[in-house]
């Protein structure tokens, strides 16, 4: 619930962006016009930029939204939202730069570019290692989930190991990685308040729950054999 929230509130700023630019001409909060100078400014064709500006914040908290709610309610990945998102953004200040008839040198759209591609790569690269599934480690004395947010487990502090078909509702991230569907790794807090670790890589059981006396460690791989697999390893 925390999660649709906090993107509802986002989607909601943009939408009161969008109308204070195109309805209340806050032209101000247009990034580049308020530091133009006047001979700059009566260059720019700002009515057509603030149009397309709030038709862009819109957009943006349309997507946001659409992305909260699907990744939510049917457990898919926020990534393509993320990714369209950003299509959106750089296209739209792309195409609002025919509006502006300032003299621009190369250097400017080679910037624009490059973190345009930053961005991309910066998005991508953080939810490929992100989604990572976490491999088990078994020594003499300790458990280790290796990985992004991993972490280790004495032996000796293991209270039971068991196979459980369903996971606890979960209400919110403490500190770890979720794609906004079923994939969840790192600190998260149940709906009964107690704080979690999860290794999650699918929605459907079975689950292997490790309690131990600092808390309750929930895992599962996409494929069950390997779920299975891991118990039998740990065990």
């Amino acid at each position: 619930m925390a999660y649709i929230i906090i993107f509802s509130i986002v989607s909601l700023l943009f939408v009161f962006l969008g109308i204070a630019i195109s309805r209340y001409k806050c032209y101000w909060l247009i990034a580049g016009y308020n530091t133009a100078s006047k001979e700059e400014k009566a260059r720019i064709d700002i009515e057509n930029v603030a149009k397309h500006m709030s038709r862009m914040c819109y957009l943006i908290a349309f997507i946001l939204f659409l992305g909260s709610m699907t990744s939510k309610y049917y457990s898919i990945s926020i990534l393509p939202f993320i990714i369209l998102m950003l299509v959106v953004i750089f296209g739209y200040l792309f195409y609002i730069q025919r509006f502006d008839h300032n003299k621009k040198n190369k250097a400017e759209t080679i910037v624009i570019i490059i973190i345009a591609f930053v961005a991309f790569s910066i998005t991508l690269i953080t939810f490929s290692f992100g989604a990572e599934p976490n491999k088990i480690k078994v020594t003499e004395n300790t458990i280790i989930i290796d990985g992004s947010f991993g972490t280790s487990i004495k032996k000796q502090d293991i209270k039971s190991i068991e196979l459980i078909e369903s996971l606890p509702e979960v209400t919110l991230k403490v500190n770890g990685y979720s794609d906004g569907g079923f994939v969840k790794k790192g600190d998260f807090k149940l709906k009964s308040g107690e704080k979690v670790k999860l290794y999650i890589q699918s929605n459907t059981g079975p689950y292997i729950k490790i309690s131990t006396v600092n808390n309750d460690i929930y895992i599962n791989y996409k494929d069950n054999k390997q779920t299975l697999a891991s118990l039998k390893n740990l065990k």
